[in-house]
């Protein structure tokens, strides 16, 4: 007499041979990685290429005369180099400037950035 009953024994048998299939299938695949993959990709259907990244925002070039700091609104100070949105509305707020050199006193505007703008700016009257 075994202590179990014929369904349980089956039942138990069943989840022998499955934890044993499975342990073999992981087997198999860690032993021929190459080969796995190409098999389960056949119901993948084609590969997808990957797309390509989408391309990066070009800023406008800076205005060919130079730009009265004084008069200029913030979309135009924002396509000059090295300022953005929020530099430009701070150099906005900032007016009015006597000369170029200024604009060091608006926080963001240091002497690299500076020197960067000096080709690209002017100062006109208040």
């Amino acid at each position: 007499m075994t202590p179990y009953t014929r369904p349980q024994l089956l039942l138990i048998l069943l989840l022998v041979g499955a934890v044993g299939t499975g342990l073999g299938v992981d087997h198999w695949r860690r032993a021929r990685p190459a080969l796995a993959e190409r098999l389960e990709g056949l119901d993948r259907g084609p590969r997808r290429e990957v797309a390509p990244p989408a391309p990066r925002r070009v800023r406008p070039a800076p205005p060919a005369a130079p730009l009265d700091v004084n008069h200029a609104t913030a979309p135009e100070l924002a396509r000059l180099p090295g300022v953005g949105p929020a530099l430009a509305a701070r150099i906005v707020a900032a007016r009015p400037f006597a000369d170029v050199d200024e604009l060091r006193r608006v926080r963001g505007v240091r002497r690299a950035t500076l020197e960067r703008l000096r080709p690209h700016v002017t100062v006109g009257g208040p």
